[in-house]
């Protein structure tokens, strides 16, 4: 804690605050009560005592009296650790956010009230990217994958109902909504942040998203029995705490990620110590949520390189479980096609492109996607001149800086190369549903020429590329990274192929080999379509999910 003291900050608050979980452990809460009440009284930083504070609520540890309390610290932070002590709290608000925390706090806010499950309550956070349509902002596979797995989780008698936690899009309501169908809640948690939070900055709101989650879902009869967390980050912390709190078991996936990516930025000297404190910092939520977890997991098989990173876990009891895809959605009864071709400011494909093959990517616009090197393989490859190119993600208003980076750079390189016009088509986020259609349709309408449809995966690495799954699925001939989660599941050369994504040279040697291989390519995408039919089907993924839950909360 001396550290904190010294130099506070949101990273330095999180990993106290972790310090002070095993202090308590090994000292005991007196001994630790006592400390943060010295270091709380001694501080004349009203910021510094608001987070220590906040560490307290965090921990059910109550260092002052709520007279004392109300003397140091005003705010958000006093009234959490008010709150905590039963005590009432009278203020007034400052920010729309603060608002609602006191119409919560004095019951001013109507919610709704799920009826008693008949199963265990498993919670599942995507606080990176929310429910926004994938493709848009931070949203992504991820989105598309925990959505299908509570469909099929509550579709099952030993599960009795799917919370996701999600972060508020504004900060100016508190919505906890049921799917009209399914006992699938989704609570959206309010920030006080005008816009969606990175992961850099989750270290600010750790302390407020886990006091809104222990209020709201008691409040809404949707106490977990198990929580699931998914990211290396602050926002899985927060939730983790308010497991804690709610008494819920707690499951974390682990992947390398973290370390690689430390690794892989900073290789010698640090150029940019910011970053480098962040992905340390990672690193080190990473180990604090494997310490927590009561099962840590791992996506596909992949736990070699998770046990290099992580040697304390034992790799017995390190489960590893592969994501999965839903039912493709029915025909709509209209052509998705002619949306390549329709007049836009971005551009599309034009008449000369009908008939060719075509090398679909469909995803989040943000540098680990590499679309810009995607567009520079096929132009270098000469695949210009032979195939279009459809690239579909983004926001259409309000993107984020890193959508508006890639998209310039896609434009940049379209306007280079005047000879690839109306090959190439940039189109915003689709719907997931509109995406799988689009995919069948192309895998039904093979081309003249017998060079296959393909679905082109430029990522850096995909940790199991839901979106790879969806175009195996359809039939596409799929090509994607050798990094991350696809050779659990791509045999190269026998139902699709892997690149070696990092270069473009090697990028466009794979298209063009795929290309290439007209004809021969259609076993290929049929043993991959067999192979995510077999395999991947939500349901038969969700049931190893569902044993796992059921075993910790019984």
């Amino acid at each position: 804690m001396s550290a904190f003291l010294d130099a506070p900050s949101p990273e330095a608050f999180s990993l106290t605050c972790e310090e002070i979980g095993r202090a308590v452990r090994e000292h005991g809460a007196d001994t630790v009560t006592e400390e943060l009440r010295r270091a709380v009284l001694f501080t004349q930083d009203r910021e510094l005592a608001a987070a220590l504070l906040d560490i307290a609520t965090a921990h059910r540890l109550a260092p002052l009296s709520p007279a004392e309390a109300r003397a140091v610290v005003a705010g958000p932070a006093q009234w959490r650790y008010l709150d905590s002590l039963g005590e009432p709290v009278d203020a007034v608000p400052r920010t729309p956010c603060e608002k609602l925390m006191l119409d919560l706090l004095h019951d001013d806010i109507a919610l709704p009230v799920a009826p008693p499950a008949k199963g265990p309550t498993v919670a599942q956070s995507m606080l990176i990217g929310g429910t926004a349509q994938p493709g848009e902002g931070a949203s992504g596979g991820l989105t598309v994958f925990l959505s299908s797995l509570a469909a099929a989780l509550v579709r099952r008698e030993d599960i009795g109902r799917v919370v996701t936690v999600v972060l508020a899009p504004e900060p100016t309501t508190v919505t906890v909504r049921k799917d009209a169908a399914l006992d699938h809640w989704t609570v959206h948690v309010p920030v006080d942040s005008p816009v969606a939070l990175t992961q850099t900055e989750m270290a600010s709101h750790r302390a407020g998203i886990t006091w809104w989650l222990t209020k709201l879902l008691p409040r809404c009869g949707l106490t977990p029995d198990v929580v699931h967390v998914r990211y290396s980050d602050d926002g899985s912390l927060a939730v983790a705490d308010a497991a804690r709190v709610l008494g819920a078991k707690l499951v974390f996936t682990v992947t390398p990620d973290p370390h690689r990516h430390l690794a892989e930025r900073h290789p010698e000297d640090a150029e940019d110590l910011t970053a480098m404190r962040f992905d340390l910092h990672r690193v080190r939520v990473a180990d604090h949520l494997v310490e927590r977890a009561d099962q840590v997991i791992t996506i596909g098989g992949r736990q070699d390189e998770v046990l290099t990173h992580f040697p304390r876990l034992d790799p017995a009891e390190l489960l590893a479980l592969e994501e999965g895809i839903a039912p493709a959605p029915p025909p709509s009864g209209r052509s998705l096609v002619p949306s390549l071709y329709a007049e836009s400011a971005l551009p599309r494909l034009d008449p000369s492109a009908r008939g060719l093959p075509v090398l679909l990517n469909v995803g989040r616009l943000h540098p680990m996607k590499q679309q810009p090197r995607l567009v520079r393989a096929w132009l270098d490859a000469g695949l210009h001149r032979t195939t279009a190119l459809v690239l579909i993600g983004g926001s259409t208003t309000a993107r984020t800086p890193d959508e508006q980076a890639v998209l310039d750079e896609v434009l940049a390189l379209s306007r280079s190369a005047p000879e690839a016009r109306g090959r190439l088509a940039v189109l915003p986020a689709w719907s997931n549903q509109d995406v799988r259609r689009l995919q069948h349709e192309l895998a039904a309408a093979p081309v003249s020429s017998g060079a296959p449809h393909v679905y082109a995966c430029a990522s850096a690495k995909e940790e199991f590329g839901i979106a790879v799954l969806e175009a195996m699925e359809a039939g596409l001939l799929a090509l994607g990274p050798q990094r991350g989660g696809l050779p659990n599941y791509v045999d190269q050369g026998r139902n699709g192929f892997l690149a070696d994504t990092s270069d473009t040279r090697s990028l466009a040697e794979g298209l063009r080999h795929v290309v290439d291989l007209g004809p021969a390519a259609a076993p290929i995408a049929a043993a991959g379509q067999r192979t995510v039919r077999a395999r991947f089907r939500i349901d038969a993924v969700a049931e190893p999910f569902a044993a796992l839950y059921t075993r910790l909360s019984g």
